[in-house]
C-alpha cells in the first residue's frame, strides 16, 4: 500500500486535473462545466430577452395610460356644459354678462343663476336680466311677479314651459335668480 502523504517522485508526469462532477442548470442558466462562450451567450439571450419583455410591458402600460386619458378626456366634452345645448346655454351665449358671477351655469347647463345688481351689490342691470327672460322666453305672468316682489315677500316661485324659477329680492342685494329645468 502507498502512503497517501508520502510526496510523488519528481519524474513522475503530474495527473489531469480533475474535471468538476456533472451539476446541473439553474434556472436556465449554463451549467458550471460548460464553457466561458456558451456561457456569454446565455447570459446575452437572456439579457435581451429581458429588454424585450420590458419594452412590451412599458408599451402596454403606455396604451393603457392613453386610453384612461381618451376616455376620460370623452367623458368631458359629451357631458360639460358648453356641448350641451340647452336653453340656458343658448341664453347665456347670447345675453353674456358684463359682471363677474352675474350669470352661472350648473348642473350640465341645467340650471341657471342670475344675480341682479342692487345698491350696495353688482351684478347683472335691469336691461342685461330682460334679455335672459326674453331669450327664455319667460312667461308674461311670471315677469309681473318678479317685478312686483318686494324685500318683505320672501321666496318666490313661477314656472312657464320647461322651467322652474325661485328668486328674491332686496334694494341693497338686487334680485337673485335660480331656474332650473325640469326633467
Amino acid at each position: 500500500m502507498t502512503d497517501p502523504t508520502a510526496g510523488m517522485p519528481l519524474d513522475q508526469p503530474l495527473p489531469p486535473p480533475a474535471s468538476p462532477p456533472a451539476v446541473p442548470a439553474v434556472d436556465g442558466g449554463p451549467a458550471p462545466h460548460e464553457s466561458t462562450e456558451t456561457a456569454a451567450a446565455e447570459h446575452k439571450r437572456g439579457r435581451r430577452t429581458l429588454a424585450l419583455v420590458s419594452a412590451a410591458g412599458a408599451a402596454a402600460l403606455l396604451l393603457v395610460f392613453v386610453g384612461v386619458i381618451a376616455a376620460t378626456r370623452g367623458d368631458e366634452t359629451q357631458s360639460g356644459p358648453t356641448d350641451t345645448k340647452t336653453p340656458f346655454v343658448a341664453a347665456k351665449e347670447r345675453c353674456g354678462s358684463a359682471s363677474a358671477g352675474g350669470a352661472e351655469l350648473g348642473d350640465q347647463g341645467k340650471t341657471l343663476t342670475l344675480h341682479g345688481a342692487g345698491k350696495e351689490s353688482s351684478g347683472l342691470s335691469y336691461s342685461m336680466l330682460e334679455c335672459y327672460w326674453s331669450a327664455l322666453d319667460m312667461s308674461d305672468a311670471v315677469k309681473a311677479e318678479v317685478g312686483a316682489t318686494r324685500a318683505l315677500d320672501g321666496r318666490q316661485t313661477g314656472d312657464w314651459g320647461d322651467i322652474h324659477a325661485s328668486w328674491s329680492y332686496h334694494p341693497d342685494s338686487g334680485l337673485q335668480m335660480v331656474l332650473t329645468l325640469s326633467d
